[in-house]
This record gives C-alpha cells, structure tokens and sequence, in this order.
C-alpha cells in the first residue's frame, strides 16, 4: 500500500472509531464499530497471507487471529441477547479475548527474535527487568484491588483484571521489541503507537468517573489502535519489523537508567504505604531480588560482550584480515621477543601475479589462503607466520639455528609448489625464501627486527635474481 492510500485509511478508521465513540451504544454506533472492525481484520488477514516468505508471515498471522478473536469476542455479548435471545455468561468472551491478547504477544515476540537474533539475550534480559517493574506497578493499581471479590465472583473478577493482564503481555512483545536491536521507522512507531494506545484505554478507562463516557471513549481508542496496528502491516516498510539486525546493539546509557529505575520500584511500592497483605509483601520482596538478578545478569552479558569486542579488536589489529596471519606489527615484537639464534625466513610468491590475473583477485585470495595454511602446518606452534602484504610472507622460527631453518625452507618450498584447487581449476606458485639470522649475539644490529627483514629480503630477491624456487643465506651483518 502507497503512503497515499494509507494515510487515506487512517483517515477513514479515525472517522469511523470517532462515530463509534461518540455513538456508543446506538446502532449507529455499533455498526460503524463492527463494520470498521470487520474491515480491519480483512486487511491484516490479507496482508499475513499476501507475505511470500514464513519468517515475515508468521508474526502478522499471529497478529491476524488475536484481531479476529477479539472481534468474535465482541459479537458475542450482542448475537447471544439480541439475536438468539439468551443470557450471556461472559465466559466465551473471556476466552476469546484472552486469546487475541496472547496471540498479539506472540505476534510481538515473534518479530523481535527476528529482528534481534543471536543478539536476543541481552534484550530479554532488559525487557524482563522493565517489565517486572511494571507488573509490579499494574498489579498494586489495578489488580490488587479486585483480588477480594474473586472468591465470592471469580469470572467478574477476571474479566475487570483482564485487561491489565493483557496489557502486561502486550507491554512485554513492545518492551522486547524496543530493545532489539534493527530498524526503527514508521513501521515500527505506528506499531509501538498502536501498543501504547491499547494499553491506554484498557488502562485509562477506570479513571473516567462517567461510565457510558468511559465506554465511548475506549471503544473510539481501542477501534483506532486496532487500526493503526494494521497501518503497520500495511506500511511499505513493514518488513523492517522482521527484518534481521546488522549490526551488535550496545548499551545505551538511558537504558541504564531505566534499569535502575526499576530495580527500586519494588521497594518504593513497598514503602510507600502499609497495609499490605502478607501474600503481597512476600510477592514485592521477591520482585526485588528477580530485578536485582536481572540486572546483574544483565551487566554480567554487557562485561563479557566488551571483552569479547576487546579481543576481536585486539586481533584485527595484530593481524591480517585475509589470511588470519601474524601481520607485520605481530611480527616485529616476535622479531623482538625470540631468544639469541633464532632465524627469519622471508618468502614472496613465484608466478602469483599471472595466477592472479587468470583466476581473478577471488582465486588470488583462495591461493594466498591456501599459501598460509601450509605455512602453518610447515613449522611449529612456537614460530610466528606472518603475512607483509601482497604475496610476501614471514617466519619466526623460535631458537632454530640456521640448520634447521634450512631444512624448514626446504619443506616449505615443496609444501608451496604443490598444485591448489579453485573452483575447479589448479593452480601452481612457487616461492623465493631469503633467510636471516644471528649467531647466538643477543645485541648488535643484525638482531634488530628492521636489520633481520632488511637482510632477509635482500636475500629473497637474490634468490629470485638466481632462478627462483630457492633459498638464500643472507651475508653477515
């Protein structure tokens, strides 16, 4: 749907949720509110199935039978007494719109794991902790206070608390949903708008003192809430609110308020008037240690990810992107901390740029992968490979005097030239090795890290100069 046609929606459900309101009660009334609804939930049915992928349909299904389960539930009160002349339990209706309630939680949890991912926990965490506070807050306010009259009529009781209840679930998807990570345009703000407005009538309607005014003005706010909740679906970019987040969340320092703020809700609830049942205080008490655990888990989650981004960070800057090599800083502070007689080889590709040039900078990049992983498992897990950049390479060989080291350029030179397969072609480089060493002196300028590489690579170059596919000593510093 174009912005155009949903801003002419809007307009239309806002009129009809106004006649609705002021004639509540009337025909009139009733039948803009039933018509305008039965509109609704066509829409959003369509939309959920018009969807073409079952990640982004799922939720919207969700969200398409909690809207015609809370339409059922307002047919039923009218169809049983004035059509087929009966009396009205009120039991169906409970079902039915307890029903819509979890389902629109469904539909909201629904889209936030999608949204969010593997980056889910920290949220939940977060969405656990604010909604606990608001329990707390719905519950003392609203619930409380009708928990006397659930012995003597438990259905009447239910039915008074059970939009609060719902509220709780609804508040819980919204909360999650805020707090994943992802995109947040006019989607997801009409979708929170319709959120807010539900919670508000169910919520505000026992501040009204006129009950027929209470009436018509939740039946105006909950008919456009419903409305708004479809504009969201309807929206051009509605897939925004299933669409997986790119990148990680971080912890934004209002948040940190927010839980703070809730961890002391339970207290202040508590102190702020006496009179308490025992079952009350026992609730709000372990209210307060669930939100402490909370939020220490919460903080625990927010350590463990900055030590995890620190390490990642710590080794992108040490090494090489590509091959996951040592790069060239890594390599001067093992050039610094190898004992005395320790030797350098320095390697650069034969024949790379024209295998490059054939198979492209992909197969390039698979044979300088391929190159590095031979590399590794030619020398020992106490040497440092290293990559320079382009098709230069470095070894550290730890304590390994120039015998050794020959023996390791030798195997290394056979390990290089075996063929290598890319997407089935073979490949075939070879490798010019220039080597440098001490002679057991722990001071001088043969054993500076610049000296060593200046020294190998001259002799790499030599030995490139001589026919390539060889090693050469460097001369004595």
């Amino acid at each position: 749907m174009t912005r155009r046609m949903l801003a002419l929606y809007l307009a239309l459900t806002a009129l009809a949720a106004l006649v609705a309101g002021v004639a509540s009660g009337t025909p009139l009334g009733e039948s803009c509110y039933f018509g305008a609804y039965l509109v609704i939930c066509v829409l959003v049915t369509r939309s959920a199935l018009a969807r073409r992928r079952s990640k982004e349909r799922f939720p919207w299904l969700y969200v398409a039978c909690g809207q015609i389960a809370w339409l059922a539930g307002d047919t039923v009160y009218p169809v049983t007494t004035f059509v087929l002349h009966g009396t009205d339990d009120g039991v169906v209706e409970a079902a039915l719109w307890t029903f819509g309630y979890l389902a629109y939680g469904a539909a909201l949890v629904g889209m936030a794991r999608r949204r969010a991912g593997r980056w889910l926990r920290p949220a939940v965490l977060d969405m656990l902790t604010l909604a606990t506070a608001v329990t707390i807050v719905i519950w003392v306010a609203f619930i409380s206070p009708f928990l006397a009259d659930a012995a003597a009529d438990p259905l009447g009781a239910y039915l008074y608390v059970m939009g609060p209840l719902g509220d709780i679930v609804i508040l819980a998807g919204v909360l999650l949903l805020i707090l994943s990570p992802g995109t947040r345009t006019g989607a997801t703000r009409l979708l929170l708008l319709s959120a807010v407005l539900r919670i508000a009538s169910d919520l505000g309607s026992s501040f009204i003192p006129s009950e027929d005014l209470g009436m018509g003005v939740g039946t105006a706010v909950i008919l456009m809430s419903n409305a708004i909740l479809v504009a969201a679906a309807l929206h051009p970019g509605s897939e925004e609110l299933t669409a997986a987040a790119r990148r990680a969340p971080t912890l934004h320092p209002a948040r940190i308020w927010f839980l703070g703020v809730a961890l002391l809700t339970a207290p202040l609830v508590l102190f702020s008037r006496t009179g308490y049942a025992e079952t009350e205080r026992l609730m709000l008490f372990a209210a307060t240690l669930i939100t402490t655990g909370l939020v220490l888990a919460r903080f625990a989650s927010a350590l463990r990810s900055l030590e995890r981004a620190e390490r990642q960070l710590s080794f992108q800057i040490r090494h090489d992107p590509l091959t996951g090599l040592a790069n060239r800083a890594a390599l001067s502070e093992a050039l610094e901390a190898s004992p005395p007689g320790s030797t350098l080889l320095y390697l650069d590709l034969d024949g790379f740029k024209a295998v490059n040039d054939s198979a492209g900078h992909g197969g390039g990049d698979a044979i300088l992968q391929a190159v590095a992983q031979r590399l590794r498992a030619a020398v020992r897990d106490a040497d440092t490979v290293a990559r320079l950049g382009g098709d230069e390479f470095a070894v550290v060989l730890a304590g390994l005097g120039s015998g050794d080291a020959i023996r390791t350029a030798d195997r290394i030179l056979r390990d290089v030239a075996v063929p290598i397969e890319h997407e089935g072609a073979w490949y075939t480089v070879g490798a010019s090795i220039g080597i440098a060493g001490t002679a057991g002196t722990d001071s001088g300028s043969a054993w500076r890290p610049a000296a060593l590489l200046r020294a190998a690579d001259t002799a790499m170059y030599r030995a490139k100069r001589m026919g390539r596919g060889r090693w050469i000593l460097a001369e004595a510093a």
